[in-house]
């Protein structure tokens, strides 16, 4: 059991007084949210069971590669450490997946299940999947801060926050008590966790985790404060032509594009965490002219036709992580994108390691057919 936080208020308290909250030039957002679902709404999945049902593309294809996933951890044993601490990926790199990759698989394959449950009302996934998310909010005891523990869990964690929303309306398997508890979990332990304050990468991660804490709890002033940092990342983090100038120069250039896509991809998940519950910010338009859309345009460009990305001057075949573009699928049923949709259709069914597996499933959309 994970030793209490003794000051659950203050905790609360401080992250809704941290400067990023009133940040200059934002403005907390006032639309009431719905607060109906995290992720994954009701009329999505209901959409998706008849696709599945019809067998429709992509969504069929893409729930066949879920539900094999789902299957192959029916069994799984929850690997929960006594204490969460992850060490720094550039300094120890083995150690840094090492200590990670138990709460990404537990996540995934928890998110997996209950996605099948909820299409196929086969009661084995739900069960599965919380025995997964109990054991995360009962077993650990202590909780680092230090080197990568929090940027890790922030993005790994959500998963769990999906799935178990995806749940929590069948108490008579997860039970109402236990369902407690991961709620002062999630207020109490996994919320201090984030990385929203970040200025990178690492404040869009953490927008994620603060954001579907935000809607599971129902907290209506965290989630107004997630919705203007959401903002203020859309202000801070692009440039005018729709590059990231805090992730384009990364190794040289090496993992510009890599760590491009590891911005927006949590950006455009925390879009669509607020756009379900009633603030649709797709297509917000900043004081300065930054829009989600520019940059999404550009990195597909990029992502596509490597060799016309000018923040790298070696061989573009050894640009690193040039596929890690799943969230593409959200993006494109917003704007449909040439570039996007050519990549889409050579890669579905598209997933991720990071908070949001199964997108070709979950958001894909048809294409059209491209010379």
């Amino acid at each position: 059991m994970m030793i209490p936080n003794r000051f659950p208020f203050l905790c609360t308290l401080l992250l809704c007084l941290t400067p990023f909250t009133y940040a200059a030039g934002q403005v907390m957002e006032t639309t009431k949210p719905l607060f109906s679902s995290v992720f994954i709404s009701d009329s999505l999945i209901n959409a998706l069971k008849k696709a599945v049902a019809e067998k429709r593309s992509p969504a069929y294809t893409a729930f066949e590669v879920c539900r094999m996933h789902a299957d192959q951890n029916l069994d799984r044993t929850p690997t929960v450490p006594k204490q969460w601490y992850v060490p720094g990926y550039y300094h120890d790199a083995e150690g840094h997946r090492k200590a990670k990759n138990g709460l990404r698989d537990d996540a995934n394959a928890a998110y997996a299940m209950a996605l099948c449950y909820r299409v196929t009302g086969q009661e084995k996934y739900a069960r599965s999947a919380v025995r997964i998310i109990n054991a995360w909010a009962m077993e650990m005891e202590t909780m680092s801060r230090k080197d990568d523990s929090m940027l890790s869990f922030s993005y790994h964690f959500p998963a769990l926050i999906f799935a178990a929303d995806l749940l929590r309306d069948e108490s008579a398997i997860w039970p109402k008590d236990q369902q407690k508890v991961f709620s002062e979990f999630l207020r109490n332990e996994a919320l201090p966790m984030n990385t929203m304050s970040r200025k990178n990468n690492w404040g869009n991660w953490g927008l994620v985790l603060a954001v579907s804490c935000a809607v599971y709890l129902k907290d209506e002033v965290l989630f107004g404060k997630c919705a203007g940092r959401w903002k203020y990342f859309i202000e801070h983090q692009i440039a005018a032509d729709g590059h990231l100038p805090h992730e384009v120069n990364r190794s040289g250039g090496q993992r510009g594009i890599w760590y491009s896509h590891f911005s927006l991809m949590p950006q455009t998940i925390a879009a669509e965490i607020l756009r379900v519950n009633g603030a649709d910010l797709y297509n917000f338009k900043s004081p300065g002219g930054r829009t989600l859309k520019k940059a999404y345009e550009r990195i597909a460009g990029w992502t596509r036709k490597p060799d016309t990305f000018p923040y790298w001057k070696g061989d573009p075949a050894e640009l690193k992580g040039m596929h890690y573009f799943s969230y593409f699928e959200i993006l494109n049923s917003h704007w449909v994108n040439d570039d996007a949709s050519k990549l889409l259709a050579e890669s579905r069914p598209m997933t991720a390691t990071h908070s949001a597996p199964f997108l070709t499933f979950t958001h894909g959309i048809t294409l059209k057919k491209t010379d």
